[in-house]
């Protein structure tokens, strides 16, 4: 049992790197920022008073309790948009780190409210990213690569490029949602009985209204493509939903679901459904790993600052650093001591 509880308290609760976290914020915060611009247009067709929808549907005859939103009470226009450019800044300020729990919590309010605004607009990918919007509450993701982390490090000093140890346990959530989505996937489709007999694709690629992109004939009509791939499908999810805990295979069957869920998004109008998997991808990225990443881009950036700076300390000058192309070379020299036979460089 000790060694269990153990197992159990490194699995949740062990400190990390937050470089994880700080981009999983990033991603989600420009897949919520995404999502809200595309509400734009129609967002009072969708929401106003004057709407399609002119009021928020009475969930209680529906025997559902406990449905909150500030949009139940029939606002104006002036609200609506209000509520909107909130979402919007809140998304904003998620992407650049500013005051990141308070903006998760505001794009969370927000999207929830505009889902029982209105239920009749959206889909399983806008609860995706309900999901994400309040999982990235959770997360510690402006502890790096933030403007709170810029103003911390101003204040007591630091290097903004470290990533300071935060407790995992917000990310296992994240880890543990994309699992347990894609096995209730798999146990829905097996339920219906064009999946079990292979024809489930074919039908879905010929409802015209929600294909995306032109495909081909053959592929729609083909028994045999519509077998594989209808069969590749239940194969892949059940992968994503098991494999994915195994650390040899992780890399490959998440590769998989990103070749998979390209398909999708080619072939269906799914909305963000698939980038907000993407993020749900990010979470099993191990802190060493995107350590690493995230080192290897900031030395690069610091190579290119310097030699513009090199550029144009060469550009301006005369003779030897004003000769070539501008780009200031320094020879490597040996420095001779004074005793026989014995040099440093």
């Amino acid at each position: 049992m000790r060694k269990a509880l153990a197992g159990w308290a490194r699995f949740w609760f062990t400190p990390r790197s937050s470089s994880t976290a700080a981009v999983v914020r990033i991603a989600g915060g420009l897949v919520l920022l995404a999502a809200t611009v595309s509400m734009g247009p129609d967002v009072l067709s969708f929401f106003g008073p004057d709407g399609i929808l002119p009021r928020q549907p009475d969930f209680k005859l529906a025997g559902l309790k406990g449905i909150w939103s500030v949009l139940g009470t029939s606002p104006g226009p002036a609200f609506v948009i209000g509520v909107y450019v909130a979402s919007l800044l809140a998304a904003l300020c998620l992407v650049a780190g500013f005051h990141s729990r308070l903006a998760a919590l505001v794009v969370f309010v927000c999207l929830v409210s505009f889902t029982r605004r209105n239920p009749t607009v959206f889909n399983s990918g806008d609860a995706l990213l309900r999901a994400l919007s309040f999982y990235l509450l959770l997360v510690p993701g402006g502890a790096a690569l933030s403007i709170d982390r810029w103003r911390s490090v101003r204040k007591a000093g630091g290097e903004f490029w470290e990533f300071p140890p935060r407790a995992v346990w917000p990310l296992r959530l994240m880890q543990l949602q994309l699992s347990v989505a894609y096995l209730a996937a798999v146990w829905a489709k097996v339920g219906g009985i064009t999946w079990r007999e292979g024809s489930a694709v074919t039908y879905a690629l010929r409802v015209g209204f929600i294909r995306r992109l032109p495909i081909p004939g053959g592929v729609t009509e083909s028994l045999l493509i519509s077998n594989v791939f209808t069969y590749a499908t239940l194969a892949t999810e059940l992968a994503l939903g098991l494999l994915v805990w195994n650390r040899r295979l992780r890399p490959w069957v998440l590769l998989v679901g990103v070749a998979f869920h390209l398909a999708l998004d080619y072939a269906f109008r799914v909305g963000f459904f698939s980038y907000g998997m993407f993020v749900l991808y990010l979470a099993f990225v191990p802190p060493e790993t995107m350590d690493a990443w995230l080192g290897s881009g900031r030395d690069r950036l610091a190579r290119r600052r310097a030699r513009r700076r090199t550029q144009k300390s060469g550009s301006g000058g005369d003779g030897a650093e004003g000769a070539g192309d501008g780009v200031l070379t320094v020879e490597p020299a040996i420095l001779v001591d004074p005793s026989p036979g014995v040099a440093r460089s």
